[in-house]
């Protein structure tokens, strides 16, 4: 599932010019974050327009993560009445928080590409950038959920209208940004193991897809697994989604809402204190690497 992650090229020279970039008009301390931010999600837009255009990208990937959400329906349909429809929702989500869990895998690019001691060494917070570096994924993954649920809804009997889309598009969003968040935690981790990027990452997508609702309810696994899944991405975003799609949502959608919106926050909390970390005591020793 995470194959496509080490497909993607690589912008030596966009990320250089987002760490190099000091002018006079970024002297405000937010707006200097807020530009390092920018070029960083640039240079990870750049990378990303090297291996797909539209049409590569809406015949090859997007076609692959349909027919993977369409499997998983049609087993529903053979299950019993609603599975299909359950499986269906369940799954779309499930895709927008794998390209979340991808960070994983792109946060450690800047050490394979050697531009690691670059950030390191410029005034600029490796932090800030690497958190912008690998955005590109999160309006991947809300097209190829929010595109599963509109073309497979008549497969599953799911009855969609103009209020539910929107609801819909925006906790997709939202879910994206909190498994973006647990992404970017796991790549701060392996950030100078590389070779654990996918094994990691595809661990952590697996584990979601156990404790956190996609394919069976949360209740199912148990306590123990079903604890593990109430401080995850997903879990109470996926709840939020099936509430608005099945014509219910209110103020306890809202309180989902919330609490996804919180544990996403905790996770980059994680993720920005380890990088920060590593980045400071780089640079006291002198290595200009995290290599330890």
């Amino acid at each position: 599932m995470s194959g496509g992650t080490d497909e993607m090229a690589t912008a030596p020279d966009a990320m250089a010019a987002a760490q190099a970039d000091d002018t006079p008009d970024a002297s405000s301390g937010l707006g200097r974050r807020l530009q390092v931010l920018g070029w960083a999600a640039r240079a990870g837009a750049a990378d990303y327009g090297t291996v797909f255009t539209w049409k590569t990208w809406l015949l090859g990937w997007f076609v692959r993560m349909l027919a993977q959400v369409l499997f998983f329906t049609t087993i529903g349909d053979l299950l019993g009445p609603g599975q299909a429809r359950y499986l269906l929702i369940g799954n779309a989500v499930a895709l927008v928080a794998l390209h979340g869990i991808f960070a994983t895998a792109s946060t450690t690019w800047e050490l394979q590409n050697g531009t690691l001691p670059l950030l390191v060494a410029s005034p600029s917070s490796p932090s800030l950038v690497l958190l912008g570096r690998s955005l590109f994924w999160l309006p991947d993954g809300v097209a190829c959920g929010l595109g599963a649920v509109l073309i497979l809804a008549p497969v599953a009997d799911l009855r969609l209208t103009v209020t539910k889309v929107a609801l819909l598009a925006a906790l997709l969003v939202l879910v994206a940004m909190t498994s973006y968040c647990l992404g970017l935690f796991l790549g701060s981790l392996v950030l100078t193991a590389a070779d654990l990027r996918n094994v990691v990452s595809n661990a952590a997508f697996t584990v979601m897809m156990i404790v956190c609702g996609p394919e069976v309810p949360a209740s199912a696994v148990g306590p123990v697994l079903g604890r593990i899944g109430d401080v995850l991405p997903l879990t109470h975003g996926l709840l939020a989604v099936r509430e608005v799609l099945a014509g219910r949502a209110g103020a306890h959608t809202a309180g989902l809402a919330a609490w996804e919106t919180l544990i996403g926050a905790c996770w980059l909390a994680a993720a920005l204190t380890v990088l920060t970390w590593r980045a400071r005591r780089s640079r006291r020793d002198g290595a200009a690497l995290f290599l330890t």
